[in-house]
């Protein structure tokens, strides 16, 4: 869709060139402009033929800027258009489990590669054609944070219910050998994506090579507000230590193969195994801390290192902390 604009930029480019609200950007150098991103991936570039419609009148106007110079164009949303929303069922989907009653914005299911590489959103890839992959690879939008759930793709389709869920396992490949990085989650769920399917799916995204930069097991979230969901269960305390030894694992595997650790559970299923965290050092560069992969080693080194700072005290303070029942034990320790 073409881009409206709603303001420019004072002594931008953009103003300069006499382009004014309600003027419409329609492409650059003959490529289409379809929103922000391809916005910012055209203007970049000191010397471009900017097509648009202006009074009612298309036209085509010659740009000089400096590189990377902002063209001081501004639109209705960050990204030019709508978010685009997700087209699964998933069986574990948390916004299915909300209470009622809330604010609706948290009711809207996002999927948007877009929001992925701006905001580091998880998509996946299912509402996307092959076109938008190769835009993705031409502009080197990169990292993409994807949600695999598993490298099986009809146990994929049935998890997500969707029956593109499986044929858009290709495109995870395409976007690997175009040389974009991805972050991976999977959202365990007991008596489907684990056990043999785990070890299928981390055999699957090893042969991928290093572009996968990092991937994460998380248990599924469950709440009580699952009324005609797929009946699901947490993970015992014996799965849990299993899934850990999986993921480091194949995490020893990866730091061999390709010498970063890649493979990681989270600290959820740390503690449900009853083990204790990994030293820092084993999350390199908490790649995957949105995730809470890391972020208890993480809170805690980073409590203690400011115990060792300098403070003047004055006098005793009372403080509330509201936290999760599984964060509570380290909370109270520090």
């Amino acid at each position: 869709m073409p881009l409206h604009l709603v303001s420019v930029d004072e002594h931008s480019p953009a103003q300069r060139l006499g382009l004014e609200p309600g003027c419409t950007l329609l492409a650059i150098d003959g490529n289409p402009l379809n929103d922000a991103l391809d916005y910012q991936f055209y203007t970049s570039a000191p010397h471009f033929t900017l097509t648009i419609c202006q009074n009612g009148a298309q036209q085509q106007i010659s740009v000089e800027k400096g590189e990377y110079e902002p063209f001081g164009c501004n639109f209705k949303t960050y990204l030019g258009d709508e978010k685009h929303s997700c087209a699964n069922h998933c069986m574990f989907c948390f916004i299915d489990q909300l209470p009622p009653g809330m604010r609706e914005p948290l009711y809207f299911k996002d999927d948007d590669t877009r929001m992925s590489f701006l905001f580091g959103n998880y998509t996946t890839l299912t509402n996307l054609k092959e076109g938008d992959i190769q835009r993705i690879i031409k502009m080197h939008i990169s990292p993409i944070n994807i949600s695999i759930q598993t490298m099986n793709p009809a146990l994929r389709v049935q998890m997500m219910k969707n029956p593109f869920a499986g044929e858009s396992l290709k495109f995870v490949r395409m976007l690997t050998e175009g040389g974009i990085k991805i972050n991976t989650q999977i959202v365990l769920c007991p008596g489907y994506n684990d056990g043999e399917q785990l070890e299928y799916s981390l055999s699957e995204l090893a042969k991928l090579g290093p572009n996968v930069q990092s991937i994460a097991v998380v248990p599924v979230g469950l709440t009580r507000y699952r009324e005609k969901l797929t009946p699901l269960r947490g993970f015992f305390p014996q799965e849990a230590v299993e899934v850990v030894k999986t993921m480091e694992r194949w995490g020893e595997y990866f730091c061999k193969e390709y010498g970063t650790r890649t493979a990681y559970a989270s600290d959820e299923f740390y503690i449900l195994a009853g083990k204790d965290f990994p030293p820092y050092e084993f999350y390199e560069d908490f790649a995957q801390l949105e995730n809470g992969v890391g972020m208890m080693r993480l809170y805690a080194k980073e409590f203690l290192d400011e115990l060792e700072k300098p403070h003047r005290i004055f006098g005793s303070k009372k403080l509330d902390v509201v936290t999760g029942e599984m964060a509570s034990p380290l909370i109270n320790q520090m």
